[in-house]
């Protein structure tokens, strides 16, 4: 695990050449984002990274069950804040049909374009967020999702409202090629710490740390590592 430790703005510009590093080292590539509030400052970074666009694919690590023009959407705030900003540039963007009356559905049918936009193999890259209590994407502590097999899983009782949402697995996420996970924010030191040290509960946190291939952690937290 890689840890980079900097004031807001620096984590800004470190991720805008993290990524523009990252596209230029592949004739095609894959990114899942995640959303929460953490996402604005990721996607703003992304869009202001000088790439090619029409090399990469976008993907979702989790979305709710509203439809993609709610303001609740993870898409929809990935549409406002990096597609919209570029504009004619945008990549390809395959988005979570979250929306759908049936998630059960819904997750075979994500599965399927993940499968076949793939080819069957694991993402190049997803940036994600983190809850305070640790957790990631749509799987929080303790639930059963947590232990979902496949690549997609849908979740009808999440314990933070919106209830009913889609999140790729821990299973297939830890097969990402990289993971970039940004922690903002004093309320997440903590669970941000004990995952690092592994002292903690087996927060989703600690176990995308301790299992992925190749994680950096984004933060302006001052934390020690082990």
């Amino acid at each position: 695990m890689e840890l980079v430790v900097a004031p807001i703005e620096v984590l800004r510009l470190r991720l805008t050449d993290a990524f523009e590093g990252w596209a230029s080292r592949a004739p095609a590539r894959s990114c899942a984002l995640s959303g929460g509030s953490t996402a604005l400052m990721f996607l703003g970074a992304l869009a202001n990274a000088q790439v090619d666009w029409s090399r990469i694919s976008l993907f979702w690590v989790d979305e709710r069950a509203v439809s993609p023009d709610d303001p609740d959407s993870n898409f929809g705030m990935a549409s406002r804040v990096l597609l919209a900003a570029l504009g004619r540039q945008a990549p390809r963007a395959f988005r979570m049909p979250a929306e759908h009356f049936d998630l059960g559905e819904a997750a075979v049918q994500y599965d399927r374009i993940l499968a076949r936009e793939l080819r069957g193999g694991p993402l190049d890259l997803a940036i994600l967020g983190v809850g305070e209590d640790g957790h990631i994407c749509s799987l929080f502590p303790g639930h059963r999702a947590l232990m979902a097999e496949g690549r997609v899983v849908a979740i009808d009782d999440a314990p933070k409202p919106p209830p009913r949402r889609l999140s790729l697995t821990l299973a297939y996420l830890k097969q990402t090629r990289q993971i970039w996970v940004v922690v903002i924010g004093p309320r997440k030191r903590d669970v941000l710490q004990a995952a690092i040290l592994r002292t903690g509960l087996g927060t989703p946190l600690d176990l995308l740390l301790s299992q992925a291939k190749d994680v950096t952690v984004f933060t302006d937290q001052s934390v020690r590592q082990a």
